[in-house]
């Protein structure tokens, strides 16, 4: 299977242009640690809560990506899914790829926990810690410089 690239993600309507905010990036990002922080706190009290810090961790992380470098997924169904085709496309090289090609399982399981029966277990929750901070560790590697204020 060929990947899919921005070009593609632009043409097919699943993401568009904006301006560039570096400075909105590194909040995004900021909010995805604190994320990773949060859901250490709650893995042993509420597992599931504790995987969907992990996977918004990882969404918010791509999605500061994505506005450093002037895109956002269109308001439509699927853009959550939009943001791992971004991630492939953009993050997912070197030692991030395998954490990345991992995002759209982790939505997976994440939408199986909000509206199915999808159960949380530790084992599961330490794949997605792992896949989570690795993503946030690679889009920060990749970001320009925090703006001074």
């Amino acid at each position: 299977m060929t990947p899919i690239t921005v070009a593609q993600l632009l043409n097919e309507g699943r993401l568009e242009r904006v301006a560039p905010d570096i400075e909105g990036a590194w909040r995004r990002l900021d909010e995805a640690r604190r994320h990773l922080d949060s859901s250490a706190t709650l893995a042993s009290t509420d597992p599931s809560f504790a995987y969907v810090a992990l996977y918004d961790a990882a969404r918010k992380a791509l999605v500061a990506h994505m506005e450093a470098n002037g895109y956002r997924p269109t308001n439509r169904p699927g853009a959550h899914q939009t943001v791992g085709m971004y991630g492939e496309a953009t993050v997912a090289t070197g030692e991030a790829r395998s954490h990345v090609l991992a995002f759209d399982r982790l939505r997976q399981v994440r939408n199986r926990s909000e509206y199915g029966s999808q159960i949380i277990g530790q084992q599961m929750l330490t794949a997605a810690r792992e896949h989570a901070r690795q993503i946030v560790v690679a889009v920060q590697a990749s970001l320009p410089p925090r703006p001074q204020p």
